[in-house]
């Protein structure tokens, strides 16, 4: 059917008498579930809520065949249900299982999740958002000679929130209402224990919730003490906070405290809280190293019994506010930053690393940036002799790995690093609207754009003169012709769908399938494309003849409301690979695709290896389907096979690239000059102008 123009279809059904239409009609409906069957990666074929999955001879048969219309199809299309179904609640659960504490790499399953599920439910059920509660980011660490760089939030707290925020747009992409992350502080539970000011604690507070506005972060919101108190503090000022700061304190011990407590058996009988105990031996003895008083520094019994002491007080502590949390948040989902065998309470790993184990948080570390963009979470001391201090708004803000990439001779240029990668390059504050892309260094941003795109150079002037882009792009590397010419405005489009139920539309025989959990404003098809009146071919995936870069220019600003490029990074997609996949496994496998439209075999092409070597790092590439087409139109119904692999691959490969933490979301501003890899980054998606703006100057560069 994907062969014959719909009026033809309908031409030689009308010609032929009712048996013969019902032949013609099962072909066709055939036809489309087997391409159904293909893309969700199973031979049965979701049918609703109300009735089970049947393959394709079981709908054939339920057809009536003594008055075949179109109203007997029985299309297996899943209906909007009017109200959430608990399919979305285990979605949602997936979701926070991901993002936990690398569950996904773990042989030990997720042993509170069914005991979720109700409360997730309730949320559904109420067409609410979901809540959830995370007790943290209480101050930075007393130690700002080995651990940390400031008292204020740095590049770690940005991570942090860009990655929780990131957790709840996930979650609206499958539940409309979406969800949201309360941040509940507990700076001053423990800062008399630790001997960290209330002044601190508040300017640290403070300055969290500033970046979180700053930045956009709006699924993200914020709690107090107060707040378990039942004490009203709407436009609370500083100094109302740092007077009663201590008053708090002991109300909150006051109200919540049980005398009946025993600390030293919860922590032999209660895994959890053994768990956290000997987190807090471990980060405590380097926190008290540098503010403990030199008589209990005098010997290392002394030191050690002090630790234990001041680690077995936060249990206390912590225990009455676990208690007052729950009297307030009882309906929320609890998140924790400490390892927790998940039956209460889901463990999260702040900022994502490629590690088995939660990695220190942000208050607890200084953030040290590679020269690949990988982000590592170090003590500041580890790093000093190998990395360079970077400030930002005249404050320290990360380390950065030593580089020449990074010294652009005399203009003065920022970097800026990105959630969950790539970078933007701007003028120094100094230097505004006195740098030109003509003095940008080709070299150095080809070096960078080779580790760590994709590379935004933002705020140069000179930016509209195409003879100057194409004289730029000539010296980042050999130009690629195309069919669209050299510096030729260029634009694309993404596909978007604007709900999760399979689309058919019998006049163009077209079909998207489900993918559940893909972006609203994203490609949501298993390798079938809507497709234009124009016949168009798709590139194919990389290989040793295509160019290695995309070199693109955004003359125009976009319009309001436009969708974002993706770009997903090799690198973080093996590094969040779920198992038992691995990329050993993933480099044996080869991927082949076929054009529906077309009837000849002649062309086509030999099956890629989906996984390739980078030219400069040789670190693993996934090499995976281009789903733009040269003009930016949408590309045809596409059919992928795989060797030495199933067909759920594809949708594994597709989840996965669309993964927050392992795609950037990005919309262009007029003037941005990007630069993307095109062998380590995947990209999908819209400049951010349409056709009729010519907004988007594009070269491919080699």
């Amino acid at each position: 059917m994907f062969n014959d123009s719909s009026e033809a279809v309908m031409e030689t059904f009308l010609a032929n008498g009712p048996a013969d239409r019902v032949a013609i009609l099962e072909k066709q409906v055939r036809t489309l579930l087997e391409w159904q069957g293909i893309m969700v990666g199973s031979s049965r074929v979701y049918s609703g809520p109300e009735s089970p999955a049947s393959t394709v001879d079981e709908i054939l048969l339920s057809f009536d065949h003594d008055m075949p219309t179109f109203s007997d199809i029985k299309l297996p299309l899943r209906p909007k249900p009017e109200k959430p179904q608990c399919s979305v609640a285990s979605l949602i659960l997936d979701i926070l299982e991901r993002y936990g504490h690398n569950t996904h790499r773990s042989e030990q399953l997720w042993l509170g999740k069914l005991d979720f599920l109700p409360a997730i439910q309730g949320y559904l059920d109420a067409g609410k958002p979901v809540r959830m509660i995370l007790p943290a980011f209480p101050f930075k660490s007393p130690n700002k000679v080995d651990k940390v760089i400031g008292a204020l939030p740095d590049l770690g707290e940005e991570l942090a929130l860009a990655h929780l925020n990131g957790l709840c747009e996930t979650i609206t992409e499958v539940y409309k209402p979406g969800a949201e992350i309360t941040i509940l502080s507990d700076g001053i539970v423990y800062s008399d224990i630790l001997s960290v000011p209330d002044e601190e604690v508040w300017a640290y507070g403070e300055s969290l919730r500033e970046m979180a506005v700053s930045k956009g972060f709006r699924y993200i919101r914020f709690a107090r003490i107060l707040d378990l108190l039942g004490i009203h503090h709407n436009g609370l000022a500083k100094e109302e906070y740092t007077t009663h700061a201590s008053c708090y304190r002991r109300e909150l011990i006051a109200k919540f405290d049980d005398p009946n407590f025993d600390v030293r058996r919860q922590i032999r009988d209660d895994k959890d809280t053994c768990m956290t105990y000997r987190g807090y031996l471990k980060f405590l003895a380097v926190d008290l190293k540098q503010c403990s008083s030199t008589e209990v520094r005098s010997t290392k019994g002394k030191f050690k019994k002090h630790v234990k002491d001041v680690a077995t007080a936060m249990i206390v502590r912590g225990k009455i506010f676990a208690k007052a949390l729950q009297s307030s948040f009882s309906d929320y989902v609890r998140l924790s930053i400490h390892p927790s065998i998940g039956k209460t309470k889901l463990p999260i790993q702040l900022i994502p690393q490629s590690t088995d184990s939660l990695g220190m948080t942000p208050w607890h570390c200084s953030i040290a940036v590679g020269i690949d963009g990988s982000y590592r979470t170090v003590h500041a001391v580890d790093v000093a002799l190998t990395h360079d201090l970077v400030h930002h708004n005249d404050r320290p803000y990360c380390f950065r790995e030593k580089s020449d990439l990074y010294n652009w001779g005399e203009m003065n240029v920022s970097f800026e690093h990105l959630y969950p990668s790539g970078m933007i390059v701007r003028p120094g504050t100094d230097t505004v609207g006195q740098c030109s892309l003509r003095s940008v260094d080709m070299a150095k941003l080809r070096g960078l754009a080779e580790y760590q795109s994709p590379i935004i150079v933002r705020g140069f002037a000179e930016i509209s003169d195409s003879d100057l882009i194409v004289s730029k792009a000539d010296d980042f590397g050999k130009i690629v012709s195309t069919r669209q010419g050299t510096g030729l405005p260029v634009s694309e489009e993404v596909i978007s769908k604007q709900n999760y139920d399979v689309v058919f539309k019998i006049d163009k025989t077209l079909l998207i399938a489900d993918l559940d959990v893909l972006p609203v404003t994203a490609v949501k098809d298993e390798h079938v494309h809507e497709t234009s009146d124009t016949q168009v071919n798709t590139f194919p995936a990389h290989d040793s003849t295509s160019a290695r870069f995309d070199f693109f220019i955004c003359t125009q600003p976009p319009p309001a409301g436009s969708a974002p490029t993706l770009f997903a990074t090799s690198r973080l997609f093996f590094q969040h690979l779920p198992s038992p996949h691995t990329a050993e496994e993933l480099e044996t496998v080869t991927w082949h695709e076929e054009v529906a439209a077309s009837t000849s075999t002649a062309d086509s092409p030999l099956p890629h290896a989906l996984v390739v070597r980078h030219p400069v790092s040789n670190t693993a590439c996934l090499d995976w389907h281009d789903r733009w087409s040269a003009t930016g139109t949408h590309p045809l119904p596409t059919r992928v096979s795989f060797e030495n692999a199933t067909q759920d691959m594809a949708r594994t490969i597709d989840r996965l690239l669309y993964d927050r933490r392992v795609s950037l979301r990005f919309v262009c501003e007029k003037g941005d000059l990007v630069v993307c890899d095109r062998v380590g980054v995947l990209r999908a998606g819209a400049g951010g102008a349409d056709d009729s703006s010519g907004g988007i100057w594009s070269v491919l560069v080699d």
